[in-house]
């Protein structure tokens, strides 16, 4: 009688074993099933996401062809004032918008490149009367400078510069312009 005490007792434990597996077997199931859920979840957001690519892209294209006549219309008025290379405005891949002086972006230009690159910014934006603080301008940059300002319609360019020969030898007093050491 015993034995089959330890009969009934080890199938009663593997009963328990079995019924244990059972319950992990059904939760397994059910994460299963959860996991699935959130896998379609999770390509709807996908889907979602890709949609809204194609409209950004849709969006940056109307953008591109929106200002593209006026970025080149400010290039070539920009080119026309500096006196040397040429400016480019640029509409990037991802809808950004840089500026450049030949391949080099604005940032990486020299002080004196950004004197001349930000008068000629300024004249074709419309400007009638420039300031430039021309100290980190080259001399021969600085005269090129000069010939474009005579050329224009500027009404008005105060020069603040360290180059005193090209302003104290008066070239421009005799073409009208009044200078002012100081």
């Amino acid at each position: 009688m015993n034995e089959i005490q330890d009969l009934i007792t080890g199938l009663e434990g593997k009963m328990k074993g079995l019924q244990a597996d059972k319950e992990v077997f059904i939760r397994a199931q059910g994460m299963d099933i959860e996991a699935e859920k959130l896998r379609d979840e999770a390509q709807k957001i996908n889907d979602e996401v890709a949609d809204l690519k194609k409209q950004v892209s849709g969006l940056q294209e109307k953008k591109a062809a929106a200002i593209g006549p006026v970025v080149a219309g400010m290039s070539k008025a920009m080119n026309a004032f500096l006196p040397q290379g040429s400016a480019e405005l640029k509409i990037e891949e991802d809808g950004t918008f840089s500026i450049c002086w030949g391949e080099v972006p604005y940032p990486g230009l020299s002080g004196g490149e950004k004197v001349m690159f930000d008068a000629a910014l300024a004249k074709a934006l419309g400007a009638t009367v420039l300031c430039v603080e021309a100290a980190e301008t080259d001399e021969a940059n600085l005269q090129a400078l000069l010939k474009k300002y005579e050329a224009s319609d500027i009404e008005q360019v105060i020069v603040s510069t360290c180059h005193s020969d090209i302003l104290g030898g008066n070239p421009l007093a005799e073409k009208g312009w009044e200078v002012t050491i100081l």
